[in-house]
């Protein structure tokens, strides 16, 4: 049984013709420790977890911090006292949470800014779908205004995927796009240049790589509220990159580690302007392997650039690591600072910058940083180097090339005197 529960009403008014009232209900997840129940009634606010698309049950709504949502639940708040005209979630901040704060599906007006997404509208129930992560809010706050009675329906806009994954020269399968509002729908894409939208909401994509962002909404009519909802597309290729023996300047590298029968490569740091510092978190694949295939969206090489005494490292962000002498926390800064680079018979390297060397793993944690000394079950990386001629996708077959226009492993158009890897009608050439 759920234990009655503090709350807070401000500017509650009783309406002359209605038994609802205007106020605001603020749930707080602390309240509700100790409880285990997909769903939360207090003073006529209901809220319910539903599976949805997740591939996991829905699970407890609340963990005794937070309210939970799993990516792909539907989250419902319902109301009795009367029809909801604003709900405020105030999420927890980036990186307070293993999952971090997530976001919702934006329908039915909802937007996310932050750490606070507030919906806007007139209902006696709206649903919610955690789409791209699992979010978790540190309370819910509801504001009852309008009288109960007959209320507009939601616009049920929805792609059938809210994210696409598309690997440049396969088939692209697009979304579908289905509608329960009467009210006309208008289709954008926030970058024509990777993926189109017509006005039916089919979704194409151009044959380019990077990231578009695809948004459909309706107005608010007689029948139905407004509606908005997002289909992102991912358009990427598989990067390739192969065990090196060597290192080259201007290359670019993942920084890689074999233990435990695992082969990991390290990830850059996020960079915070008031924390510019942190160990280089690891991925994993099974196995000892000397390539590794990664979707270019995932950007983890670092740049080895030649500079006096040695190479400076620089991650995809732009910033450069390097060690102050007393943390085993990478730094990073605009500075090209030098590392040696000295390769073993082994494949290791052993890469040194003010007296420390990179190491993988302290103990039991699965990070890289770099101490004096060797660490407790801690390994020498590896390096493996990019591989340009691998590393290229197939043309998409929707795209027409130009007959006979060279371009390069960058998608940039040269002339007929370039020498490297090319491109000419959708096939690779070593010219020389």
């Amino acid at each position: 049984m759920i234990k009655t529960l503090r709350y807070t009403f401000m500017a509650m008014l009783m309406l002359v013709c209605s038994t609802a009232f205007a106020g605001v209900i603020t749930l707080n997840a602390t309240d509700f420790k100790g409880s285990e129940t997909a769903t939360v009634t207090q003073d006529g606010i209901t809220l319910t977890i539903e599976k949805g698309t997740s591939p996991s049950d829905a699970g407890n709504l609340y963990n005794g911090e937070q309210f939970r949502i799993y990516k792909g639940n539907i989250l419902t708040v319902s109301s009795t006292v009367g029809n909801i005209t604003q709900i405020v979630f105030t999420c927890t901040a980036n990186n307070t949470t293993k999952w971090g704060p997530g976001c919702f599906a934006a329908q039915d007006g909802y937007s996310y800014e932050g750490k606070v997404g507030t919906w806007a509208g007139n209902a006696a129930e709206v649903k919610f779908t955690a789409e791209s992560n699992q979010v978790r809010a540190t309370t819910i706050e509801v504001t009852v205004g309008g009288e109960v009675g007959p209320t507009k329906k939601s616009a049920g806009l929805k792609f059938s995927e809210s994210t696409v994954d598309y690997e440049l020269g396969t088939t692209f399968t697009a979304p579908t796009f289905t509608k329960a509002t009467t009210a006309a729908v208008k289709f954008v894409s926030d970058n024509e240049e990777v993926a189109t939208v017509n006005a039916e909401g089919v979704i194409a994509v151009t044959g380019k790589e990077g990231k578009a962002v695809i948004t459909a909404t309706s107005e608010e009519n007689k029948e139905y509220n407004a509606g908005k909802t997002t289909c992102t597309v991912y358009a990427y290729r598989m990067n390739v990159y192969k065990k090196a023996t060597a290192v080259e300047a201007g290359k670019q590298y993942l920084i890689v580690a074999q233990r435990d029968n695992k082969t990991y490569y390290a990830a850059p740091v996020k960079y915070n302007a008031e924390k510019p510092y942190g160990y280089l978190n690891s991925f994993s694949v099974d196995g000892i392997v000397d390539e590794l295939k990664i979707k270019s969206s995932y950007n983890d090489a670092f740049t080895f650039e030649g500079v006096a005494g040695g190479y400076a490292i620089k991650d995809a962000n732009g910033y450069y690591l390097y060690m102050d002498g007393t943390h085993a926390s990478f730094q990073l800064g605009n500075e090209a600072k030098a590392w040696t680079v000295e390769p073993a018979e082994n494949g290791t390297f052993t890469i040194t910058n003010n007296g420390q060397f990179i190491q993988y793993g302290n103990g039991t944690f699965t990070t890289f940083g770099a101490w004096t000394e060797a660490q407790k079950n801690a390994v020498k990386p590896m390096l493996f180097v990019f591989d340009e001629a691998a590393g290229i996708n197939g043309v998409q077959t929707t795209v027409k090339p130009q007959s006979n226009v060279r371009y390069n492993i960058a998608g940039q158009r040269v002339g007929a005197d370039y020498k490297g890897i090319v491109i000419v009608n959708g096939k690779k050439y070593l010219q020389k």
